[in-house]
């Protein structure tokens, strides 16, 4: 459990850092690269947690339904 939410937000962060065009959002300047850096990693954890939460119920439902049909 502990290590699906380390794997997702480590794949959010990635994303977040990659794929989103920050400066279409915040004002790009060497002072706010801390702030910036810390939105980040605040969002990453969130939507990590949000999305291993959802596997691993997508998972434990699925155990169920195996093992009901059984």
């Amino acid at each position: 459990m502990f290590f699906s939410h380390l794997l997702f937000i480590g794949i959010s962060y990635q994303l977040l850092i990659s794929l989103v065009d920050w400066s279409k959002f915040i004002h790009y300047r060497p002072e706010n690269m801390g702030r910036l850096r810390l939105l980040v990693l605040f969002l990453a954890v969130a939507s990590g947690y949000l999305v291993s939460r959802f596997m691993l119920e997508l998972i434990q439902i699925s155990q169920y339904l195996l093992y009901d049909f059984h």
